[in-house]
């Protein structure tokens, strides 16, 4: 059984171009509070790219608690990255891809970003040989997509989440360094940190 579910969405964030970039690149920071478990970055043997190794937890009563691995090839683009979701058949419980870009602007003051993510989910189920099996299978279907509908969902408030503590991480460090330097004898101004940490996000598509 294969379902697959989208998610588009922007939001603006108060981050220089640059650093909006070096954001979206890093996947640990920007998907930390995305709903996956164990988020790894390695190297792609034999490329100039990284591999993205996690699990999506999916629950549902009908077929019980499964945590999906899912391992994705990280490019680096002019304006962001790219996830391309790559095979893992073998598993016996099933298995997902994710894949997706994320689109860096740049506004008079920070940036804007663009995600577009997908998840495809391989659930491994016998083949039904009567017409109650193929009613569970349905009723499977229809749940699964449910549960995957629900954690998709949640994305674009995850990823606003982190960049949020990203930029109010940027603008402390920014402070510090120019205390630092006031205390070396260097002459600063005071920072207006006050819309750091809130990402004016837009509603996300619905799918």
């Amino acid at each position: 059984m294969t379902i697959d579910y989208n998610v588009t969405f922007s939001f603006a964030l108060p981050l220089p171009l640059q650093a909006a970039l070096g954001f979206v690149r890093d996947v640990k920071t920007s998907l930390q509070y995305a709903a996956f478990k164990e988020i790894a970055v390695t190297p792609d043997p034999g490329s100039e790219h990284q591999l993205v190794w996690a699990s999506l937890p999916i629950n549902a009563a009908l077929f019980g608690q499964h945590d999906l691995s899912f391992k994705s090839r990280l490019v680096i683009t002019p304006h962001g990255a790219r996830l391309e979701g790559l095979s893992l058949g073998g598993d016996k419980a099933g298995w997902a891809e994710l894949s997706g870009e994320a689109e860096v602007n740049s506004l008079p003051t920070g940036s804007v970003a663009h995600y577009t993510l997908q998840i495809v989910v391989h659930l491994e189920l016998p083949t039904p040989e009567k017409w109650g099996g193929k009613a569970l299978l349905k009723m499977i279907d229809l749940t699964a997509r449910t549960v995957l509908a629900d954690v998709t969902e949640g994305f674009p408030q995850a990823v606003q989440r982190a960049a949020a503590e990203t930029a109010l991480a940027l603008t402390r460090q920014v402070r510090s360094d120019l205390v630092n330097g006031a205390d070396n004898g260097v002459a600063h101004g005071d920072i207006d940190d006050s819309g750091a940490g809130t990402a004016r996000a837009e509603r996300p598509d619905n799918v």
